[in-house]
């Protein structure tokens, strides 16, 4: 048990029938598949489960996106990584489908179709609902145990999510178990703590923000990327109507009168840049807020400034666990990759660092740090969300049905 969730190691799947939620959603242009790291992430839930007949059912993007389609090559690209047939059927819940699960053998393994081509999948419901619906109903009859190795989409309510959980024993898988018990050491475990906190998501990093101020378990915060062009601007600092205009683009419901309460409150704990790398001639160039204050038309703000990096990263060495999410800056550009790589060194410099999902851990790849950081997060909204405190609903359903229902099977499905 981690943290109330039943695991892999809680009950007995040898040589039994089970359906795995997974999550391989990825980038595709051209109908490749551009980014696989999402697919290697579940690799090792899948090698423990080869002894058992596997369905795996998963997403690809939503309705009306270039990208939403089969998963026909996501079960070659699954297939090359664990180095085992994976087949794929471009159904859900058909007789057809039916019969090939009826006749798997054990060491099979079967990707079944694009959840979200069922309208049901995503639609507003309980997971009480959610379990009277035809993929539920239909698939549950087959299956001995159901698993959630999908932490990615953990935070959305979901038929293939929340539904199984209701009518067969379910537990999570070891991707999830990693995720759960990595962002709880880093909210939960004793120790100094430093977030950095960044990025273009306002909403999402005030949501952090809030939760690790107000309930005490950040000693420092460190605010880059926009959100902290953001708290300059409720600072009263001029950052110029472009980048001002990016900032309001992004605040979606933030509240500004509830931020400047909190600049207040906790104003000794929240670190904001001293200085910005703009865009002059074709060129970096590191100004200072003064010398950016006294420009006529003030340039795009890029990335946080090099008098910035050197304080920050100072501060951050004398914290045991470092958190970030999101960048400091556009660091798909070259010129400006120099704030979010720095900072990311930093902090895999501490006794324990997370690195959220999204851009960030795509940064953290391409700066080399994969495997110098305690833990990189495969969640983008579902880590935030934990990072924000929240519960992610479809871990609670299979919290409270184990607890209720199905712990009596604890090692003896």
């Amino acid at each position: 048990m981690i943290e109330e969730l039943p695991t892999l190691s809680d009950v007995n799947y040898d040589g039994k029938s089970v359906l795995m939620r997974i999550d391989i959603n990825a980038p595709i242009v051209n109908s490749e598949i551009l980014d696989t790291t999402r697919f290697k992430s579940h690799a090792g839930t899948i090698k423990e489960l080869e002894n058992t007949k596997l369905v795996l059912i998963a997403h690809q993007s939503r309705p009306g996106k270039e990208d939403f389609t089969t998963l026909e090559k996501h079960a070659e690209v699954l297939s090359k990584i664990i180095n085992k047939d994976v087949v794929y059927v471009d159904e859900l819940f058909s007789s057809r489908v039916l019969k090939k699960i009826r006749e798997m053998n054990v060491g099979d393994v079967i990707l079944l179709e694009n959840v979200r081509f069922y309208s049901e999948e995503t639609l507003k419901k309980t997971p009480e609902e959610h379990a009277r619906s035809h993929i539920v109903a239909r698939l549950s009859k087959y299956f001995d145990l159901y698993v959630n190795d999908a932490f990615s989409a953990s935070h959305r309510a979901q038929a293939s999510l929340v539904g199984f959980p209701v009518v067969l024993p379910s537990v999570i898988g070891r991707l999830v178990e990693r995720e759960v018990t990595a962002l709880s050491k880093a909210l939960k475990s004793d120790g100094s703590k430093i977030f950095i906190l960044g990025g273009a998501k306002i909403s999402d990093s005030v949501k952090v923000l809030k939760n690790v101020l107000l309930n005490r378990i950040a000693d420092k915060v460190i605010l880059t990327g926009v959100v902290a062009n953001y708290f300059l601007m409720l600072s009263g600092i001029d950052i110029g109507e472009r980048n001002a205009k990016i900032v309001e683009d992004n605040k979606e419901d933030v509240n500004d009168e509830e931020m400047e309460k909190i600049l207040e409150k906790f104003g000794e704990k929240i670190l904001l840049p001293r200085d910005f790398a703009v865009e002059l001639d074709g060129e970096r160039r590191d100004l200072s807020i003064d010398e950016f204050l006294k420009m006529d038309e003030k340039p795009l703000i890029k990335d946080i400034g090099i008098e910035t990096i050197r304080e920050f990263a100072d501060v951050i060495s004398n914290y045991d666990i470092a958190v970030i999410n999101g960048p400091a800056g556009v660091f798909e550009e070259e010129d400006f990759a120099l704030g979010t790589f720095e900072i990311l060194r930093a902090v895999s410099k501490t006794k324990f660092s997370v690195v959220g999902g999204g851009h960030i851990s795509t940064a953290a790849r391409l700066a080399g740090l994969e495997n110098r950081v305690s833990h990189i997060s495969t969640g983008g909204g579902a880590s935030i969300r934990f990072l924000s405190g929240e519960k992610l609903v479809a871990l609670e359903v299979i919290k409270k049905y184990w607890r209720e229902k199905w712990s009596r099977y604890s090692h003896r499905l």
